[in-house]
């Protein structure tokens, strides 16, 4: 399977007799969702703000919106107790360009495959200055269950326009 396997894995869909191949790094997730993977796309949004400006924009919000732990418990005839921790990452590149990925961590861990450190890659984002005052921003996000409202507050934050952090589960 490809980037779909991660997500529903991400989602606790994943029936543990299905053979998973889990992207190990943010090369891999990008590969597999530029080949089309399903339930993850590949789209470019160009932002008519400086590169400067949209790396602080994302910086800004990405640690309070999505570094994270979600917490959940539940009676299925014994309290079951769960997380989800989320750890977005975002590093230059070089004066012109920055990566930004997002991963989870769910506890326990479900069979299967084994994540790679930090967990799950769910986005990966490239920004790359293209004019003095424009940057292009290419999403790797998923287009599936709540985690498919990522994306869209990303670019607002990168076009300066929201600052509304999506809610994880």
């Amino acid at each position: 399977m490809t980037a779909l396997a991660t997500l529903a894995a991400a989602l606790l869909i994943a029936s543990p007799l299905v053979a998973i191949d889990v992207p190990q790094n943010p090369e891999e997730f990008r590969t597999e969702v530029a080949k089309g993977a399903r339930g993850a796309k590949m789209e470019t949004h160009m932002v008519d703000r400086p590169f400067e400006e949209v790396y602080q924009a994302v910086e800004a919000r990405s640690t309070p919106c999505l570094d994270i732990t979600v917490k959940r418990s539940a009676n299925v005839g014994y309290w079951e107790r769960s997380s989800s921790d989320y750890t977005p990452t975002l590093r230059r590149l070089g004066r012109d360009r920055a990566e930004f990925t997002l991963q989870v961590a769910h506890n326990p861990r479900g069979v299967g495959a084994t994540p790679p450190p930090g967990g799950l890659y769910l986005m990966v984002a490239d920004l790359k200055r293209v004019g003095a005052s424009r940057t292009e921003v290419v999403l790797y996000s998923p287009t599936i269950g709540a985690f498919k409202r990522i994306p869209a507050s990303f670019v607002q934050w990168a076009e300066g326009s929201g600052t509304d952090c999506p809610k994880l589960r």
